[in-house]
This record gives structure tokens, sequence and C-alpha cells, in this order.
């Protein structure tokens, strides 16, 4: 592992490189309060074909807390990393928050994307831009950015930290936990650790429209993946009820994976939305098929 960092728009970026610098390469993004080493279980497998590439976004593991956070600022950090590594052309592995904006900046940068994966990285399903929603989203918004104080919550200890984080994922394994926990605290001033994550980065919801990214996604020609798991929707639905539609729910993922020119569907038996902890190996299978045409992980 190669740990470097570069700088972002405005931000100290961390980020981790695997496998030989000459071959093809691979930027993961991860999604929110995770951190790129969070793909572990992926990264490795990936590293004997690949150059994999995965950075902490800023206001996560050891990237910079700057306090406001935009989708350009977080699709110009992509760009400023394929600069500093001098990258022509990568493919693009983002979850959640990540597939947004592998979205966004394979649509700005179409000629720099060769291949594009998104882990249930389209959103929750349905779009109303109705004035009504849509003043009642940007009302949260500004109540998010109210309330950010920069704080963050003092656990007792690593060991606690391991334990919530598997009781939210409970098909996390205890390994990849550890490793996600032991990169992703940092000791707190009190005793104890913290998440370096910051809860200001939930602002970012407030600064891009689902609506205009998929006014976009047409324009995406590389192919896609897009991956979500068999128990993707309970995610949603906990934290909308209203979200509690299967029917829709099937009818919106076709609906989104039409939009691109060339994109395909697949779903992971016995995951929910953190896919890469639930079901990692029938995840990288998926990735080395669409890649490589391969369709059994090594």
């Amino acid at each position: 592992m190669d740990r470097f960092f570069f700088a972002g728009a405005n931000a100290r970026i961390a980020a981790v490189g695997f496998g030989d610098p000459e071959a093809p390469p691979l930027v993961m993004i991860h999604g929110m309060r995770d951190h790129g080493l969070g793909f572990s279980e992926l990264i490795d497998p990936l590293a004997h074909h690949f150059y994999v590439l995965a950075a902490d976004l800023r206001g996560h593991g050891h990237s910079e807390k700057t306090g406001t956070y935009t989708m350009v600022q977080f699709v110009a950090d992509v760009a400023a990393l394929f600069e500093f590594k001098g990258i022509d052309q990568a493919i693009l592995v983002g979850h959640s928050l990540g597939g947004h904006i592998a979205q966004r900046f394979a649509a700005s940068f179409p000629e720099r994307v060769s291949r594009l994966v998104l882990l249930d990285g389209m959103g929750p399903p349905g779009i109303d831009t109705t004035p009504e929603n849509l003043n009642a989203r940007f009302r949260e918004g500004v109540a998010t950015v109210l309330t950010v104080t920069g704080e963050r919550r003092q656990i007792p200890d690593e060991q606690e930290a391991i334990r919530r984080l598997r009781a939210n994922n409970p098909k996390l394994s205890e390994s990849l936990a550890g490793l996600v926990v032991e990169e992703g605290t940092e000791p707190h001033p009190d005793g104890g650790v913290r998440w370096r994550w910051e809860s200001a980065v939930n602002m970012i919801w407030h600064t891009f429209s689902q609506a205009e990214t998929e006014s976009l996604l047409p324009t995406i020609t590389c192919p896609v993946l897009i991956v979500t798991g068999e128990d993707g929707l309970s995610y949603w639905t906990a934290m909308q009820p209203r979200y509690n539609d299967p029917v829709f729910y099937q009818q919106e993922l076709e609906r989104r994976a039409n939009l691109f020119p060339n994109a395909s569907h697949q779903v992971i038996p016995g995951a929910g939305h953190m896919l890469h902890y639930d079901q990692p190996k029938l995840v990288l299978d998926a990735l080395k098929a669409f890649l490589m045409g391969e369709s059994k992980s090594a």
C-alpha cells in the first residue's frame, strides 16, 4: 500500500494506491461515513489487474475537514487526483455518495472514464420536483448548515466503535470492521476515540439536484454497471417510510438504468446498501465479470 496526499480543491486529500502503477488505473470513491480502505476486500484482488486508487473524501478519513462540502468540490478533488497521478483515463467505481460523484465526473469529463460502476449509487427512488418539495428540501439544507457544530461524539474505545459498526452492519466481517475503525477513528481530546468523519459533510445533499444529474446520464456513453443489493430498499425505507414500495423501487431502478446509453444492472443476493461490507466476494465477482469478463473471483 502506498499512502499519499495531494492538493484537492483547497483541501489536503489523502489516498492509497495498490498494485502496479503501470497497470490500467481504477479509481474507487467511497460513500458517506466510510473511507478509501473500506473497499479493502475488493481492492486487494483487483490490484492484481489494475492500479487501484482510493481517496478519502474531504471530511472523511485522513483527508482535511473543510467545513463546507459541495458536489463541485468533490468532483474537483477527483479531477485533482487524475492530474496528480497523470491519469488520462480510468475506470471509476463509486459507492453511495461516491456513485453520485462518479456520475457527475463521468458526465463532465466523459473522455476520462472508460467504464463506470455504481454500487447503490443512484440515490433514493423517485424524483419530486414540485415547488413545495424543492423548498422543503432547501429548508432542510438551511437547517443542516445552521446546526453544524464540528463536534464529534466521544466513543469509549476502538472495541466499542467496532461493536457499534457491526451492530449497524451485521454482515460486516470482524477483520474488515477492525480495519474500518482503525483507519476511520482518531483519539478524542477527552479520551477514547471519535470518528474522523465530519457531520458537516451532510450539506452535500443540498448542493446538487438529482433531477439535474439524471438529465446528464444520457451523455455518459461508456459501459456502466449498476449494482444494487437484494435488500437495498430497506436502507431507503429506514430513512423515509414513504419509500417502502417494492414495485416502485424496481421500476425506478429500471428507469434509471435506461437513462444510460450502455448500462446493465446486477442484484447482489443477501446484500443491502453497504454491498462491499455485506457480500464483498459477490460484489467482486460482479466487478471482475464487468471489467475483465471473469465469472468467479480469484
